[in-house]
């Protein structure tokens, strides 16, 4: 069938339409003549605009003052943190956040990863892999809201530039970092004042500024905290626009975050030389690693570990059969034949990229603190000044999913019991 989406090309002085030949997965049409239209049945749901900050780690909300975020709390409800999916990268975590799926399930398994399957490499800073849909697995919120005849909108997310499963937002902008975060919140509220038939009611809102200070000055420095003033004039911004709508009541505010930032010291990298390990692929280093092992000579990927186990002590190495479980990060052949989990702090490297100073990164273990994020939420069903506990990324997803009465991916591992109470049940 013929789908019609709006493409917004950040930068750009107007939008254009792109008529898009294909199948949308199955859902009601979207769309009409005069562009995306929400199924009747959706007319009367709530609106959700999910607003992520990259690298707003968990204690920031102590570390630095944060009225906006405090609203938030104040009128609904805090998590003591939010524990993203391993790798506690970014490209991994948001598209958890999206899907409710673990990276094993979703395949965006790194920020860059190789695809033994298709002979292919994906990376992030890639434009034609970043856009091509069928590196994507799962189904991100705007693919469940299309799919169901629900009209979304995305100022950045990862995923969102992709039509996955053939499906984008009818609304979308291309990434750019140069776009100053107030144009992105007054689109925002463009998008809410739109008539109620064409008017998105899945949101969401991406922020970089404090991932980008975090990693060129670490937590706890003077220029973090600036970044975390900028951000939270954002979302103060959005807020405060919201009484501009006549349906303010109607829209949920979610914030989060995909992971915390930690110094990496120099004395603290072990280096590795994969010349001594012939017909063996280091794909990713630092504080993990993708390796995989070319030569099929039966036990060679055992003695590959073994060798690195003894190289690396106190590092995690393992088969990926042998992943630990928690780490939701052994079932899919992107993940590489061997996987090494750094300690805290530490980092696996290569002789000739030992750092000379510390730096500031993410990528360990999602058990660490300093990988943990943020959640607050806010909307009519949610009581205000709650606190919970710290739960996994993958629960938003079927959160948002019922409050906008949608049907969720069955797939997802995320569970709506988690998160339920929270939204009143």
């Amino acid at each position: 069938m013929l789908r019609r989406t709006f493409f917004l090309h950040a930068g750009a002085v107007s939008a254009f339409l792109v008529l898009v030949l294909g199948c949308s997965g199955g859902g009601s049409e979207v769309g009409g003549p005069l562009g995306p239209t929400n199924d009747p049945a959706h007319l009367d749901a709530p609106y959700v605009i999910l607003v992520s900050f990259d690298g707003f780690r968990h204690d920031y909300l102590e570390m630095y003052p944060t009225p906006a975020f405090d609203r938030v709390a104040a009128a609904g409800v805090r998590a003591e943190a939010m524990k993203p999916t391993f790798p506690t990268k970014t490209f991994p975590t948001h598209y958890s956040i999206a899907t409710g799926m673990y990276a094993e399930n979703h395949g965006l398994v790194g920020n860059q990863f190789w695809d033994p399957d298709r002979g292919e490499a994906y990376s992030m800073g890639d434009r034609s892999a970043v856009e091509d849909g069928t590196w994507y697995g799962g189904e991100p919120l705007w693919v469940t809201a299309e799919t169901q005849g629900m009209v979304a909108a995305s100022y950045f997310f990862v995923g969102s530039e992709a039509a996955v499963g053939g499906v984008t937002p009818s609304y979308w902008y291309r990434y750019d970092g140069s776009i100053p975060n107030n144009d992105r919140v007054d689109q925002v509220i463009d998008w809410l004042k739109f008539p109620a038939e064409s008017r998105p009611h899945m949101i969401t809102l991406y922020f970089s500024d404090v991932d980008n200070a975090g990693h060129s000055y670490g937590p706890g420095s003077p220029e973090v905290g600036a970044a975390v003033a900028a951000v939270d004039g954002s979302l103060g911004r959005l807020l405060d626009r919201l009484s501009e709508l006549d349906h303010e009541e109607d829209v949920y505010v979610v914030v989060v975050s995909d992971h915390g930032m930690l110094a990496a010291t120099a004395d603290g990298a072990d280096p590795v030389d994969p010349t001594l390990f012939p017909g063996v692929s280091f794909v990713t280093m630092g504080t993990y690693a993708s390796i995989f092992v070319d030569d099929d000579t039966p036990g060679r990927a055992e003695q590959v570990r073994d060798s690195l186990q003894a190289m690396l002590p106190g590092h995690g190495v393992y088969l990926r059969a042998d992943v630990p479980e928690r780490l939701h990060y052994s079932s899919n052949p992107r993940v590489g034949d061997i996987v090494i989990v750094a300690p805290s702090g530490r980092t696996v490297v290569t002789p000739s990229s030992i750092p000379e100073n510390t730096y500031y990164t993410h990528g360990w273990d999602n058990d660490f603190p300093e990988m943990w994020g943020v959640f607050l939420a806010q909307g009519s069903r949610i009581s205000s000044g709650q606190t919970i506990d710290m739960f996994e990324a993958v629960h938003v997803y079927p959160m948002i999913t019922h409050l906008l009465g949608l049907e969720a991916n069955p797939e997802a591992d995320g569970r709506l019991e988690v998160l339920l109470p929270v939204v009143g049940g």
